[in-house]
C-alpha cells in the first residue's frame, strides 16, 4: 500500500501542474470591464446582472477590480479595488493554490503573460477543473487512511476490529466479486467510514475533530460524487470559506495520516526484527 500511496501522491502533483487558473477563468472577450471615469452606481445599473466583479479599465490598461455594492455618485476609480500583488494570480497558477487563497478575497484578476485580462471568481470554483482537483484531494486521502489500516493490521487483520454488521456486509460485497472473478484486495471494499472509524482507534489524540471533519468531507466526496453543487454559490464569501475549510482539513489529514503510517511501519518493523531474531544459548 506504500508503493500505491506514492504513485498516486506522484499523479496527484501532476494533476496538480496541469491544472491552472486559466482553465476556469474569463477572459476577453467574454470579459465584462468597467470604464474608469464613469459614474459606478449608474454603470452597474446597465451592467450584467449575473455579474459582481468587473475589471477597470482605462484605455487597455487594467487599474482594478469594480465589486458591484453601494457606491452612489461617486466615480468607478474611486470605488473599485486598486490593484495589488493580493488582488493578480497568474494564469499559471494551480487551482490547488489557488482554492485557500479564495478565503480572502473570493476573486482575483488574472495575469497572462504581461497583460491583465481575465477574471476568476468563487462561481468559477463549481467549474469541471475544481470538481477534478478537489475529488483528486479526497481520493488520496481515503488511498492514505486505507494505508494507514493496512499496515497497522496487516494481512487484514483490521477486518476483526470492524463492527460485526459492517464485517457481514463487506465479506457479502467480496463473495459478489468473486463470482464475477474479480479479487480485489479487501481493504478496498470498506467504505469511507470504516477507514474513519479505524483509523481513529489509532489516533493519540484530536479524534473529535477527526471525526467531524472526516464527516463534512464524506458529504464534500459525495456531493463531488453525484455532481451536485458543493459550493454555496449564493452564499458568497461563506460559501467559499466552508470549501476552502474542507480543502485544509483534507491536506491536513493527509499529512498527519501518512506521519502515523510511517510510525506504524516503523513499529512493525521492529516488531518482526524481534520475532526474527535468534534465541540466546541455554543457560540451563
Amino acid at each position: 500500500m506504500a508503493v500505491l500511496t506514492r504513485s498516486f501522491e506522484a499523479a496527484r502533483e501532476a494533476t496538480k501542474a496541469a491544472f491552472h487558473v486559466r482553465l476556469i477563468g474569463t477572459f476577453e472577450p467574454d470579459l465584462v470591464c468597467a470604464p474608469v471615469d464613469a459614474i459606478a452606481d449608474a454603470w452597474l445599473d446597465t451592467a450584467p446582472p449575473d455579474f459582481d466583479q468587473f475589471p477597470v479599465r482605462d484605455a487597455d490598461r487594467t487599474l482594478g477590480l469594480l465589486v458591484r455594492g453601494d457606491c452612489p455618485g461617486r466615480l468607478v476609480r474611486d470605488a473599485m479595488l486598486p490593484l495589488s500583488e493580493e488582488l493578480i494570480v497568474s494564469a499559471d497558477m494551480a487551482i490547488a493554490e489557488l482554492i485557500p487563497r479564495m478565503r480572502t478575497l473570493p476573486c482575483r484578476l488574472i495575469l497572462r503573460g504581461d497583460r491583465i485580462d481575465g477574471l476568476v471568481t468563487h462561481s468559477d470554483l463549481l467549474k469541471l477543473p475544481v470538481r477534478i482537483v478537489v475529488f483528486g484531494l479526497l481520493t488520496h486521502l481515503e488511498m492514505v487512511m486505507a494505508d494507514l489500516v493496512s499496515t497497522h493490521w496487516p494481512a487484514d487483520e483490521w477486518l476483526t476490529a470492524l463492527g460485526p454488521g459492517r464485517r457481514a456486509k463487506l465479506l457479502e460485497k467480496e463473495t459478489v466479486l468473486r463470482q464475477r472473478g474479480l479479487n480485489p484486495p479487501r481493504i478496498e471494499l470498506t467504505e469511507f467510514a470504516d477507514k474513519r472509524d479505524l483509523c481513529k482507534r489509532l489516533l493519540a489524540g484530536g479524534r473529535t475533530r477527526f471525526d467531524r471533519e472526516m464527516d463534512e468531507l464524506r458529504n464534500l466526496r459525495d456531493q463531488l460524487a453525484h455532481a451536485a453543487t458543493f459550493v454555496d454559490d449564493a452564499g458568497g464569501s461563506r460559501g467559499i470559506g466552508s470549501l476552502v475549510d474542507q480543502w485544509d482539513a483534507g491536506r491536513y489529514w493527509v499529512r498527519e495520516l501518512m506521519v502515523l503510517t510511517q510510525k506504524e511501519s516503523m513499529k512493525t518493523g521492529a516488531r518482526r526484527a524481534t520475532r526474527s531474531r535468534p534465541a540466546g544459548p541455554d543457560r540451563g
